[in-house]
């Protein structure tokens, strides 16, 4: 899948369209980059019924995204942060300072049976 993501400026909104296949988002990145050049009215449409009319003018940025390719992206992202946790939680388990003030906090959870932590007599 790709998109086609068209910014209007600031606070103005934007249009996203959908193409199964690259060569039909190609030729509709090509079609707004002809209108770019030639001052012209974009008029682009996708596969999933949206048609998109706009005087070339209000167009303020676009973005053409392999979806595929950004799913995988997303996905390096969210393990990359789950390995910084990880790495960072080992460090601070051999932290001898970190360590330290863990001991002098105790149990965090009362067991009962042992005298001084929650037992009643």
């Amino acid at each position: 899948m790709f998109s086609l993501t068209i910014a209007f400026g600031p606070g103005n909104g934007m249009w996203t369209l959908m193409w199964r296949e690259k060569e039909k988002a190609d030729a509709a990145w090509d079609a707004l980059a002809l209108a770019k050049a030639a001052n012209a009215v974009l008029q682009i449409s996708d596969e999933f019924g949206q048609e998109c009319v706009s005087e070339i003018a209000a167009v303020h940025g676009a973005m053409l995204e392999d979806l595929n390719l950004s799913k995988l992206a997303h996905i390096e992202r969210a393990l990359h942060q789950a390995r910084v946790q990880a790495e960072g939680q080992t460090m601070a388990e051999s932290d001898h300072v970190l360590r330290a003030a863990r001991a002098r906090q105790g149990s965090a959870i009362l067991t009962p049976g042992i005298p001084g932590n929650g037992m009643l007599r």
